[in-house]
Formats: C-alpha cells, sequence, structure tokens
C-alpha cells in the first residue's frame, strides 16, 4: 500500500522538484523577459497549439501582445526566446560563437549527417569556407543554364495542369521543378521529378520533408527514441534508405570516373562523361582538401545530401509564393510583364540570360517583398551553449534563439502598412541590416541565396512572360493591394479575416520552411 502511495504520489512529486531545481537559475534570470505566464510542468506547451499552423499563429498573437519585441516562452522545461530586436539580432547573427543550430534541427541528422546546416564548430568553419567557392558567379552561369532548361519543361508541365482553366497547386508544381534542379546542379543527374512523380527517388525526398516537419513539433515524435517504437517508423527508414542509397550511388560511380580518368590519362581531367556545368558543386567537393587531406565519402554525402535539402525544400516555397502572389496582384503582374516585354523584346520565349535576369530590377523588388511577407526560411533557430550577454541583456545556457525572420516582416516600425502588397517600398523604404533578413545574416547567412535568388527569378519571369497568372477564383484578387493573411494582425482584426476565410486563401504552416497546408492555388492563361 505505501510502496503504490509512492509510486502514485511522492515519486512524481520528487521528480518535478528535481526538473523545477535544474531549471531555477534559468526561470529567474528569463523572467526578467516580456512572455506569457507558465504553469508547473508544461510551461506554455498547453496553450502553443499542436499544429504548425496553430503555433505559428500563437507566435504572432504573443508578439503582437509583447510589443512586437523579444519575449520568452516555456515548453515543459525547453526555454525559448522569440528575438526581433535589431540589435539582439545583429549580436546573434554577426556571432563567431553562437552558432549551434536549435534541437529541431537534429531531426536531420539522420539524413544530413553533421553537413553545412547541422554542423558547428571548427567543423562547420572550415566546411564553410571550403564550400563558399561552389557559388562564385562563373559557376553560378553554368547553374543558370540548368535552371532555365528546367523551367522550360516546368512551363509544359504548367499548361498541362491549367488546360480548361483548371485550378491547380501551383506549391506541389514547384516542389518537382525545384527538385530536378537540386539534383542537376548538385550531382549532375537528373531524375526527371517533373515527369516521373511516381518514382521511388522522387516520392521519397518529399516524404522525407512532410515527415520532418510533422516531427518537428510533435511533442514524442521528436524523441528518436520513441518515435522508433511507432508504427510510422518503418516507412521513415525506408525512405532515408531509398535517399542514403541514391546518393552514395552517385558520388561512387563520380569517384570510380575520377579514377578511371587518372589511370588512363594520368592526371584528372574536367571531360568526364558530365558536364562541368552540371557537377560543379560535386566536383567541388571531390577536389577538396580539410587539412590537407581530401574529404571522405561520408562528409561528400553530407554536403551533398544537404545542399540537396535546402536548395530545393527552400526554393519551393520561394517559387510557390511568389506565383500566389502573382495570381492576388494583378497590377503588379502587368508591371511585371512590361518589364519582361522590354528586357526580352520580341522573342518571349527564349530562354533570359544570366545578364538579362540580373536587369529584371522590378522582379527583383517583387521577390523582396515577397519574401518580406512569406520568407521561405521563417524561423531560425540558436542554441546557447553557455550563458551570453547579448546587447546588455543576460540570456541562460540551454535556451533555444528562435530568430523570426517571419515577424519581421510584420513590423509597422520599420514597413509602413506591412499588410499592403508593394514591391516598391524596397526603393523607398530602407530597412536596417538586421530588420530585414530574408537570407539569415552574419557567418552563417545562407550560403546559397544568390543560387536561390537565381532559380526563382528565373522560373518566375518564364511563367510571367507565358502566362497570365490568376485568382482561383475571380474575387480573391487583391483590389487594394492588401494581403489576406492573419499574420501580423490584432486579435479582434484577425477573429474577422478568419470567419471570412475562403477555401483557396492558404493555411500557413511553418516548421523548416514556409508552406501552405492546403495548397496555393491558381490558374493560368497562356498569353498570345
Amino acid at each position: 500500500m505505501w510502496f503504490l502511495l509512492f509510486i502514485v504520489l511522492i515519486l512524481p512529486a520528487f521528480v518535478v522538484l528535481y526538473f523545477e531545481l535544474s531549471v531555477y537559475k534559468r526561470r529567474r534570470i528569463l523572467k526578467k523577459f516580456n512572455g506569457p505566464p507558465t504553469v508547473p510542468v508544461f510551461g506554455n506547451a498547453h496553450r502553443i497549439g499542436n499544429t504548425p499552423t496553430e503555433i505559428l499563429e500563437k507566435f504572432f498573437e504573443w508578439w503582437i501582445d509583447y510589443g512586437k519585441d523579444n519575449y520568452a516562452y516555456w515548453i515543459g522545461y525547453n526555454s525559448g526566446i522569440i528575438v526581433t530586436n535589431p540589435k539582439h539580432l545583429e549580436y546573434i547573427l554577426n556571432s563567431q560563437e553562437l552558432i549551434q543550430k536549435s534541437s529541431v534541427y537534429q531531426l536531420l541528422k539522420p539524413w544530413l549527417g553533421f553537413g553545412l546546416l547541422t554542423s558547428h564548430g571548427i567543423k562547420w568553419h572550415k566546411h564553410r569556407k571550403m564550400i563558399t567557392p561552389s557559388f562564385h558567379f562563373n559557376i553560378l552561369q553554368d547553374f543558370h543554364q540548368v535552371m532555365n532548361e528546367n523551367s522550360t519543361k516546368f512551363i509544359e508541365q504548367l499548361k498541362k495542369a491549367a488546360a480548361n482553366d483548371s485550378i491547380f497547386d501551383f506549391q506541389d508544381q514547384a516542389h518537382y521543378l525545384t527538385l530536378d534542379v537540386i539534383c542537376d546542379t548538385a550531382m549532375g543527374v537528373s531524375i526527371n521529378a517533373m515527369e516521373e512523380r511516381d518514382s521511388n527517388i522522387v516520392q521519397a525526398f518529399k516524404d522525407m520533408c512532410y515527415m520532418t516537419n510533422m516531427r518537428a513539433f510533435h511533442p514524442f515524435k521528436r524523441s528518436h527514441t520513441i518515435y522508433s517504437f511507432l508504427p510510422e517508423y518503418a516507412v521513415y527508414q525506408k525512405t532515408l534508405k531509398t535517399l542514403k542509397n541514391f546518393t552514395y550511388d552517385i558520388i561512387e560511380k563520380r569517384i570510380q570516373s575520377l579514377r578511371n580518368s587518372v589511370s588512363q590519362t594520368g592526371h584528372q581531367t574536367d571531360d568526364l562523361s558530365m558536364s562541368r556545368k552540371k557537377m560543379a558543386f560535386l566536383d567541388t567537393l571531390l577536389s577538396s582538401t580539410i587539412d590537407g587531406r581530401p574529404l571522405n565519402q561520408q562528409e561528400i554525402y553530407e554536403e551533398v545530401s544537404t545542399f540537396m535539402f535546402e536548395g530545393h525544400d527552400t526554393t519551393t516555397s520561394g517559387v510557390a509564393f511568389a506565383g500566389y502572389l502573382l495570381s492576388r496582384h494583378q497590377d503588379i503582374q502587368q508591371k511585371l510583364y512590361e518589364e519582361q516585354c522590354q528586357i526580352m523584346g520580341d522573342n518571349m520565349q527564349r530562354d533570359a540570360t544570366y545578364k538579362e535576369i540580373n536587369q529584371m530590377k522590378y522582379l527583383d523588388l517583387f521577390i523582396k517583398e515577397a519574401q518580406r511577407v512569406y520568407p521561405s526560411v521563417p524561423i531560425i533557430g540558436r542554441f546557447t551553449d553557455k550563458e551570453y550577454m547579448i546587447n546588455g541583456t543576460l540570456v541562460p545556457k540551454h535556451t533555444t534563439l528562435n530568430v523570426a525572420i517571419v515577424l519581421l516582416g510584420y513590423n509597422d516600425r520599420v514597413f509602413k502598412e506591412p499588410h499592403l502588397f508593394r514591391p516598391e517600398r524596397f526603393e523607398e523604404e530602407k530597412p536596417g541590416p538586421f530588420e530585414y533578413v530574408p537570407f539569415s545574416a552574419g557567418p552563417r547567412n545562407c550560403i546559397g541565396q544568390k543560387f536561390a535568388l537565381l532559380e526563382i527569378k528565373t522560373a518566375i519571369s518564364k511563367v510571367i512572360r507565358t502566362f497570365k497568372v490568376l485568382p482561383a477564383v475571380a474575387e480573391l484578387e487583391s483590389k487594394d493591394g492588401y494581403l489576406n493573411t492573419y499574420l501580423g494582425l490584432p486579435h479582434s482584426e484577425r477573429q474577422k479575416r478568419e470567419a471570412n476565410r475562403h477555401k483557396y486563401d492558404p493555411i500557413l504552416s511553418a516548421v523548416l520552411t514556409l508552406k501552405s497546408e492546403n495548397g496555393l492555388h491558381l490558374r493560368l492563361k497562356e498569353r498570345i
């Protein structure tokens, strides 16, 4: 009887007391921050929501409640700070020490290993320096040819999807485009994702990104131990095996090709059955050294896999939301089309050159504005491995710092009328270097941002020249330029918007990348 009483009442109390004492110092320090009140054991977990969509809404709600500034929150005994203060962002993003990613990135390690996205410390510094030349101006020009080729295929796929004035999910179509581009540029192989959508490798990429996102905010699935006992774990393992086998197979073939070339010619050559433009990233890795030694196969795998994940999932978001915004803002689309006519001349169906893409200044403004309201990476997580004094504020050890890029774009102290979609604002308003950071900033900024922007501009340029992009239904066109979104609105206004939500309005989900849970639906009409 006493033993049962101990198990039921006393032991849990001791466990709670142990955890409370272990975070006592952290709690005391974080009380200096604004933030929602906590309850024992749960912290704020009972209020934050159960899905990525609900969590994003709650982050916005608390941000407004606490003066559109930093605030602290707790998920159980895990402490976090939402960071939007530019002075704090400057310290965090410029720091050479505070570069350890948050725990959510641990979910990617079974797939990506310790590549550039997930590593930190000395390894990260050395690999970052090694990989930087892969995005040199000359190599980007080579990549651009691949982007043009795949964007042409993308246009043909869109014609099929849009036939008979059909309403279709542009976000889904964009996923296959970016997957083809990244496989061509990362490894020089084509998986024909746009045409062979049901192939094992195409489905594996899609499933792995989905499963990772779904695990990220699940209280139990984050734990690898618990996840390994769930029925879906077998599917996860099969998907992981498919991706690893595919990547290792390509790397092994490339290594063998290099060996054969050396044995036949006595030296390494670039003419190795696959063109340089399609092998630039993998070539760089195979010819690079770390501390005077070549990279081993595992290191090459980690960086190639990282490039494929980051280079297609984030760019899918960028292309998809740009297309969606075209459909809702016809006046802006017309300005973009006129710019295309001016630059491309009489032949609107030809490929735009690298130089011509860089001349599309209004398209550049449009994409900047699209990234303000729908940033491809909504939140960047850093983890404090020790105490840090940030702009005069002490931040305790073992705290997740969430750099909330998605919140920054709706700060009316920086952007006038933030819910008005207006590309021209980036000519008139000059946000500070840490008030608008869609690709992060500092030493750990997005190494592939020029690659991503080039791909988005190339694809969207072709879409504008080929089609008039229309909303799913006519009444969804924005007549006043304002976004039909609840993001960054006061509670009463948000409730009003929610009550009038159309089934084709996006339901945003923010985990590793920004997506619409219900797709991004639109129509296309071919230009004559």
